[in-house]
């Protein structure tokens, strides 16, 4: 039978048009479902090595490297495929740094996990973890920003704090010394947003202007 033709008549032919259109659309689906496999993301942020993503439902997924900790679940095995970043279930906006991650939860409070020999985790000490960890005393947070190795958030009263490291003066309070729990930046009293680089933050002011 192989390479003759058969007559398949009207409702054949009919019947094989109708399973090659269905075929061709699971095909289709299946194809964008590889490509897309996550359809419920709000937003998506990227380290130094490792990226990291908000659920509608609050729950985060990192991927990439992992070797002090900054994907959020539990290891320092690096992954290809996302993971769900452990005990975080209410995340509102994330920022990542080179090998640090934090999170704004829904209560305005923030967490931190990953690399923290500088104190960039924010939670009192230079050691790095592999799971979520609280930032003390910060329950009005309004954004949050990662720089490779420190991290700044606005308050919803218009200041600023930073911890980390602070070699060039990045955390804007007036010295050079690192600091493993939030310092207030000096000065800022009206800032509405904050972006922070390797050496360097700035703020956007309510009144239009850059600090």
């Amino acid at each position: 039978m192989c390479g003759r033709h058969v007559g398949l008549g009207r409702e054949g032919v009919l019947m094989r048009r109708l399973l090659t259109t269905i075929g061709f659309a699971i095909g289709i689906t299946l194809a964008l479902s590889a490509c897309n496999p996550e359809t419920d993301l709000t937003q998506t942020a990227a380290g130094g090595s490792h990226t990291c993503a908000a659920r509608t439902d609050g729950t985060v997924i990192c991927w990439g490297a992992n070797t002090y900790g900054q994907l959020g679940d539990g290891t320092t095995t690096s992954a290809t495929a996302p993971v769900t970043v452990a005990g975080l279930d209410d995340a509102a906006t994330l920022a990542l740094g080179s090998n640090h991650s934090c999170a704004i939860r829904t209560d305005r409070t923030v967490t931190c996990w990953g690399f923290n020999d500088y104190g960039q985790l924010g939670d009192g000490t230079t050691t790095s973890s592999a799971t979520p960890v609280a930032v003390p005393g910060l329950d009005d947070l309004a954004t949050l920003a990662a720089g490779g190795l420190h991290t700044c958030a606005t308050r919803t009263d218009g200041t600023a704090v930073c911890w980390g490291a602070n070699w060039f003066g990045q955390l804007g309070d007036g010295t050079t010394a690192n600091s493993s729990a939030p310092a207030t930046v000096t000065g800022l009293t009206d800032a509405t947003a904050v972006t922070a680089a390797s050496g360097h933050t700035c703020a956007t002011r309510a009144d239009g202007t850059v600090a």
